[in-house]
């Protein structure tokens, strides 16, 4: 968390590097876990976090979106309704310090997450802050299959 003084109190600002490395490392041992050989791309402005493969088959590549506590995850403005092997995992962590805890998953294709995603200041989100909005996502809970097919 960093700091920042607003007034005469401190407060904490979480900070989302620290839970988007997680999630990327999660989403890279399930990835093993699954027989794909994944690789870590780097740098700040990168649209695709993971590059994966099995020893048979086309490479996938994953863009992976973690959120704590809830509300929505960003997912640009670009039209993905054409990008038939990118894939959005998206994580929620309900308790992020807590390591006993997983977090929710959903693999998403990057053409449903265009159905899906809603705007969002000057960009577009995918939504989970309500009944509606979860049950959208319901379909893709632990979907890791997805990438098979």
């Amino acid at each position: 968390m960093s700091a920042f003084y607003h007034g005469e109190k401190m407060m904490l600002k979480k900070s989302t590097h620290e839970s988007g490395m997680a999630g990327e490392f999660f989403v890279m041992e399930t990835l093993y876990r699954l027989g794909y050989e994944p690789a870590l791309t780097l740098g700040n402005a990168k649209s695709v976090d993971i590059l994966a493969e099995k020893k048979k088959g086309d490479p996938i590549r994953i863009s992976v979106k973690t959120i704590r506590g809830g509300g929505k995850w960003g997912v640009g403005t670009e039209d993905l309704s054409l990008k038939k092997n990118l894939f959005f995992v998206l994580l929620f962590y309900r308790d992020f310090s807590n390591v006993t805890t997983r977090p929710e998953v959903f693999v998403i294709p990057a053409p449903d997450v265009e159905k899906m995603k809603m705007d969002w200041l000057k960009s577009c989100a995918v939504y989970c802050s309500n009944e509606e909005q979860r049950q959208k996502l319901s379909p893709y809970k632990e979907a890791w299959g997805l990438f098979e097919k």
